[in-house]
């Protein structure tokens, strides 16, 4: 039997899981230079207090389960900022990075996000557009990319 991919808000608990998938989303060398500063800011963004202080308040976010496992997380800051957006690469290609996304921008007109290098062309096809030239802060490039909704 399939096990169907659920959607709900994490829970305190959950940053563990969460932690788990977004470093089985991607290599650690695909979304930094490799320096020591690069590695501690994306361990600080997949640090257990810091997913559950987002998991805490009042902005958006959202998990994928399967099987009591979390295979996607999605994160927005400051309201509108898509600040992460994961999915385990064994669940990549599935949708459930695009239903993550769907799910949580339904009620926004616009998005803006700092995409890693990997992650440009996934946002091209939920309908971002690059507004800014590419940038490099703690040895990790972003390119800042903005969605709007068509109504």
């Amino acid at each position: 039997m399939i096990n169907v991919i659920a959607y709900r808000p994490p829970q305190p608990g959950d940053e563990q899981e969460i932690s788990a998938c977004m470093w089985a989303s991607a290599d650690l060398w695909e979304l930094t230079d490799g320096t020591p500063e690069s590695v501690a800011e994306w361990k600080q963004i997949s640090d257990l207090e810091e997913l559950r202080a987002r998991i805490l308040s009042s902005e958006k976010t959202l998990v994928a389960i399967w099987n009591g496992i979390v295979v996607g997380f999605i994160a927005f800051r400051r309201g509108s900022h898509l600040s992460l957006l994961f999915v385990r690469r064994e669940f990549s290609g599935q949708g459930i990075g695009r239903e993550l996304f769907t799910r949580c921008s339904n009620d926004l007109d616009e998005i803006t996000v700092n995409a890693s290098d990997v992650a440009v062309g996934f946002y091209q096809k939920v309908g971002f557009v690059q507004n800014g030239d590419r940038f490099f802060t703690k040895g990790i490039w972003g390119t800042p990319m903005k969605w709007i909704t068509r109504k």
